[in-house]
Formats: C-alpha cells, sequence, structure tokens
C-alpha cells in the first residue's frame, strides 16, 4: 500500500468507530436522520448550514456549476443538485464512500462523482461558480495551499465556501492540536492525529473573506443553541 492508502484506511478505520460510516439507508435520508440516532444533534448542526447554503445558492437565479470538494458519501452535492439550478461535481479520495455516493444518487442527472486528489484534478481553468468544503479543511495540511490551487478553477467572480469545520486564532492552534491528540488517543488512533489539522481564520485574509455565519455561544441557562458550531466563509478571490 502507498503512504496515501495507509492515511485512506486509517481515516475509515476511525469513521467506522466513530459511527459515522453510514448504511445506505440513513444517507439516502441526510441530513435529517433518525430521532435516536447518537450522532443526531451532529446531524441537526449540519441541516442547518445545508439549508443556509442552498438556499443562498437558489437565490443566484441562475445556473451555476458547483464543485463539492472532500464531499464524502455525496449527502451535501446530492442536496445541492436537488434544491438549486446546479450541476454539481463531488470530488474526494475515500473510494469507498464515493462508491456509495454513486449507487444511492445516480438518478440525479445534474450530479457526478471522481475519486482524484484536488492537486491532480482534471478540471479545466474557470470551470466552477462555487467551490464548496464542508467538514473537510481539517484533512487538508495546507489549506492556503490548496486555496491557491483551487483559484484557477473559478469563474470570474467566483466563490469558495468553507463551512462546518473549526478555524481558530493563532493562539488557540496549540490547545485546539492537543485536544485532537487526546481524542483520537482515547478512540485507540493516536496516529489519525498527524492527519488531522487545524487552520487558522488569519490565513484566509488574502481571499476577501465574508463570514456568512457566525455561531452564536449557547444561551445563559447552559443549553446549547442547536445550530452548527463552525463558521461559514465565503471566500472571493481577486482573479
Amino acid at each position: 500500500m502507498t503512504n496515501m492508502d495507509d492515511a485512506l484506511d486509517l481515516y475509515l478505520r476511525v469513521r467506522e468507530k466513530e459511527g459515522r460510516l453510514y448504511s445506505d439507508d440513513i444517507v439516502r435520508q441526510l441530513p435529517e436522520i433518525p430521532m435516536n440516532h447518537p450522532l443526531r444533534a451532529e446531524w441537526q448542526a449540519r441541516s442547518a448550514s445545508c439549508r443556509r447554503l442552498t438556499m443562498y445558492l437558489a437565490r443566484l437565479h441562475k445556473q451555476i456549476a458547483v464543485l463539492d470538494l472532500g464531499c464524502g458519501n455525496g449527502w451535501l452535492a446530492n442536496s445541492i443538485a436537488a434544491t438549486t439550478d446546479s450541476s454539481v461535481v463531488g470530488l474526494d479520495l475515500n473510494r469507498y464512500e464515493l462508491q456509495q455516493a454513486r449507487r444511492l444518487f445516480a438518478q440525479r442527472t445534474r450530479l457526478s462523482w471522481i475519486v482524484t486528489d484536488i492537486l491532480r484534478a482534471p478540471f479545466r481553468d474557470a470551470a466552477f461558480d462555487v467551490v464548496v468544503i464542508a467538514s473537510a479543511i481539517q484533512y487538508f495540511a495546507d489549506l492556503p495551499g490548496t486555496l491557491r490551487k483551487l483559484v484557477p478553477f473559478l469563474k470570474a467572480q467566483g466563490e469558495i465556501h468553507i463551512l462546518d469545520s473549526p478555524l481558530y486564532s493563532i493562539d488557540e492552534l496549540p490547545a485546539a492540536q492537543e485536544r485532537s491528540r487526546q481524542y483520537y488517543s482515547r478512540l485507540g488512533f493516536p496516529e489519525m492525529a498527524a492527519h488531522y489539522h487545524h487552520h487558522s481564520a488569519a490565513g484566509l485574509a488574502e481571499y476577501n473573506p465574508s463570514w456568512l455565519y457566525v455561531p452564536q455561544r449557547p444561551h445563559a441557562h447552559g443549553t446549547a443553541i442547536n445550530d452548527s458550531p463552525f463558521p461559514w466563509v465565503r471566500l472571493r478571490p481577486v482573479l
């Protein structure tokens, strides 16, 4: 196996241990999920993020081309294609979940899939109006380098949307890294910490960021607001 194969195998074993490799029946319904599912709160938050994003894209009132980078099992790409006037490409290195996406959403004619690394993606310049990176930036070691690779794929006035992932201040990074090390050690996969990366909001400054959603603090009595704990940021690179 190559180093990349080893990393993907580790990722899938971690996902399985976390309960994040879902059955076909579950994936078909996402972001809706059964009331008794142990990750229901997480999916309620992701449902809110999905709803905001698809409403935003629908308000563009034009046919657009969207790249869902790090699409996993394809639920978000499918939601975008189903609710907006968009053609969507889902891209991921994770062949296991992408095969599930192809199988479950084959009837969606404006939806296609590609298994590749974004650094080797065969797209022409100016191929997309929007690139979405949802719950995925933590798997890119070099986020600024990834964004630089994406910029040529954008049409004039194109946008990159980052959502459902943590972004930290520079001062917060060491503590976040330590939390991840502890989490993966408790889970039984300490080596996964080397593949889970922490990024600073400061690294987005050159891309004209607009913060379209900023998570609220929990209510005073301690009950968490049933929404995403992560921001949604739109980047509009100067092309």
